[in-house]
């Protein structure tokens, strides 16, 4: 069985929420976070001051800077945002140079849905992986297909999905590849047989008179 602090990815003391993410130099990979709304962020022109800013990141995912207007931040790491702030400003300052601080992180959270025990939403930690948050829910339940679990996340202005193999990676045959960020969605379907189940029962128990809808078809989704 998985413990607490290997489902927290072994990192004792890094919690989502609450006062330790006053010091996100502590908590956060600046390299490889992905920026989300609610996120506080200093935004400095070395050569440039007057044009320095603290902004949130606002709940459509753009920050609002007087030099260059409104930016789109969510999805991106402190440094794609730096390339595109220097880019932009550019164009009204000398030889820009911009250097973006994350000043707080806002609680966020991961939606973990379908074939696991408890359903429901789990709190990002810096580092968290889509099987850590599945254990986080309770874990698979009996008919989980777990080696075509559906990924989804945000990058900028697109969405993206995939499949992951966790069964794979439960044996010992894989690792895990991917690193979660805010507001991702993990959805594990019913297996073939699970399935077959769901239909047994709606129509020779409970003898419905409407033709059953399937459960999650994965081809069907697209984004």
């Amino acid at each position: 069985m998985m413990t607490a602090q290997a489902a927290s990815g072994g990192k004792p003391g890094t919690v989502g929420g609450g006062s330790a993410l006053q010091d996100p130099d502590k908590l956060v990979d600046e390299n490889t976070y992905r920026l989300a709304p609610g996120d506080l962020i200093d935004v400095k022109f070395p050569y440039h001051p007057e044009e320095n800013e603290r902004v949130p990141v606002r709940p459509d995912g753009r920050i609002g800077l007087q030099v260059v207007g409104d930016v789109m931040a969510a999805g991106l790491t402190v440094k794609e945002l730096e390339t595109v702030v220097t880019e932009k400003s550019s164009k009204t300052l000398r030889d820009p140079v911009v250097s973006i601080v994350i000043a707080q992180l806002a609680e966020h959270k991961v939606y973990v849905g379908g074939q696991v025990a408890k359903p429901g939403f789990v709190v990002y930690r810096e580092g968290m992986t889509p099987l850590q948050a599945i254990v986080e829910r309770g874990g698979f339940v009996d008919d989980a297909n777990t080696d075509e679990v559906l990924y989804i996340s945000r990058v900028g202005n697109a969405v993206q999905s995939q499949r992951l193999d966790l069964e794979a990676v439960m044996d010992g045959d894989s690792t895990e590849q991917i690193v979660m960020s805010p507001d991702d969605i993990i959805i594990v379907p019913r297996t073939f047989i699970g399935e077959a189940d769901v239909w047994v029962d709606q129509w020779i128990r409970g003898l419905l008179p409407t033709v059953p809808r399937p459960g999650l078809d994965l081809n069907t989704l697209a984004f």
